[in-house]
């Protein structure tokens, strides 16, 4: 895969998708769009791709330019999870697919993953102490990215807590548990031999 090109093409899709949104009509789009919050937000998404380089120096080894690369990558990757989400991916509940529960497993199985193998890379941390730290941070991110939800829907009169704005309870502990699976998910695949998390990577489509 060429992760620079990924990000270029996925940073200007996003930037475009932004401005449409900002200049269409708002009874151009469907009913659950929040154009102009959702504009913005698309527009300034690039800036969290490009965000992982601020980690590197002059004097960075390969195996970390490597890894910032790849956190590049996950980011984008999460960040158009999210998008189809937003433009209307999040409504096939109405059909019996929870693309949400999905993206709630898949984000943070990838972040988790490559959190401990940067944190293994810079801080050179024993696994058993990665596991504990990378389990704790990921599953406060989850908690912080629903307070964001419910700080979204009560600041822009979003819809982006529970299932539009009903069932939040429920909704907000599902979204936790998957969180959670997908954190650990992310950790198994870290703690695999080497040979096998290597085979793994070559044939992953984020690689």
């Amino acid at each position: 895969m060429d992760h620079i090109r990924f990000h270029r093409e996925t940073s200007l899709i996003l930037f475009l998708l932004g401005l449409l949104l900002l200049i269409v009509p708002k009874n151009w789009l469907p009913s659950f769009y929040h154009p102009i919050f959702l504009g913005v937000l698309f527009l300034l998404s690039p800036l969290l791709i490009y965000a992982p380089t601020l980690l590197l120096t002059r004097r960075s080894s390969e195996r970390k330019r490597l890894l910032v690369v790849k956190m590049r990558s996950i980011a984008a990757f999460s960040i158009i999870m999210n998008t189809g989400g937003e433009l209307g991916l999040f409504q096939l509940y109405r059909f019996g697919f929870e693309y949400d529960k999905l993206a709630h497993f898949l984000v943070p199985m990838l972040l988790a993953f490559i959190l401990a193998e940067s944190l293994r890379a810079w801080e050179h941390f024993s696994r058993r102490k990665i596991i504990l730290l990378v389990f704790l941070i990921a599953f406060l991110v989850g908690l912080f990215w629903e307070l964001l939800e419910w700080g979204s829907d009560r600041l822009f009169h979003t819809d982006e807590w529970g299932v539009l704005g009903t069932h939040v309870a429920g909704d907000t502990y599902h979204d936790i548990i998957f969180n959670t699976l997908g954190s650990i998910a992310g950790l198994f695949i870290f703690c695999l031999p080497p040979k096998i998390k290597k085979s793994a990577q070559e044939k992953a489509p984020l690689q």
